[in-house]
């Protein structure tokens, strides 16, 4: 069996196989990697847990590669070799889970066979972040066809994720949380503020607040961009709390205070084991 597959590099997607030449033939992950760590004391049972965080984990791509003469076999070894190392970074999505990308570096590159006129090689790659990610974020359409896979924790209840409210639920469908400072999250809002607009989020007890009157009326739109928020695309850091909210897995019950004629978009990516 053949499997579909797809290299995202520096925003530029393509898939490296080529017909009857480079075709991807078997696809394994490794199982997630869970790295605890223990303290002992004299005198006490067992070990204590210090800290636990998920590690990064092996993808491995396996090829045929077929060709006519020796000659043939080099160029197109060196062809893959130039396209799986690249010297950054990049994403791959297959097709056992097409609704996750995978970010990774590769670690390794194998011939498992070697024949007059086709060979086997395995190519092995590191995910670096312990976990893969959803390819659409939560501003996508969430119909299944494309973008998004069954086994992604997405409920049958309709979660939006853009609100004219100022009390909302937002559904992280992922199993980690959402953290500005180690994931992509970009929080916008608009309506109108005499000061302290305030972004509480009721699950964690994260509490987000900008000094400043805000207007939409008057042209202004306030933005949060990871740990970064923004005055209509200028750094404003310095009028907040530098308070961050964070999502936790399931529901999150958010307050958006001190606000009338309130909008918001929050667009993310679910992240998975």
């Amino acid at each position: 069996m053949f499997y579909k597959l797809l290299f995202v590099q520096n925003g530029v997607s393509f898939d490296p196989q080529k017909k009857d030449k480079i075709i991807c033939k078997e696809i394994k992950r490794q199982a997630p990697v869970y790295e605890v760590s223990y303290a002992d004391f004299e005198g006490v049972n067992g070990s204590r847990e210090v800290s636990a965080s998920f590690r990064p984990f092996d993808l491995s791509l396996t090829f045929d590669i077929f060709y006519r003469n020796e000659y043939e076999k080099t160029l197109m070894v060196t062809e893959l070799q130039q396209m799986i190392f690249v010297g950054y970074q990049y994403y791959i999505i297959h097709e056992l889970e097409p609704g996750k990308r995978f970010k990774v570096n590769p670690t390794n590159f194998e011939f498992l066979e070697e024949e007059n006129d086709y060979s086997t090689i395995e190519i092995t790659f590191t995910v670096v972040d312990g976990y893969s990610e959803a390819v659409s974020t939560t501003l996508s359409n969430f119909d299944l066809l494309d973008e998004w896979q069954f086994s992604q924790n997405l409920e049958s209840l309709d979660y939006e994720y853009s609100f004219e409210k100022s009390r909302f639920s937002i559904f992280n469908a992922g199993d980690f949380v959402i953290d500005p400072r180690n994931t992509d999250m970009k929080i916008l809002i608009e309506g109108e503020s005499e000061g302290n607009l305030t972004v509480f989020n009721r699950t964690t007890g994260d509490r987000f607040v900008y000094y400043p009157a805000l207007s939409t009326a008057r042209g202004q739109t306030l933005t949060i961009e990871g740990v970064y928020p923004k005055l209509n695309g200028v750094a404003r850091g310095i009028d907040t709390n530098h308070g961050l909210i964070t999502l936790s897995e399931g529901i999150n019950e958010i307050e958006i205070q001190n606000i009338t004629r309130a909008k918001s978009s929050w667009d993310f990516r679910f992240l998975y084991k």
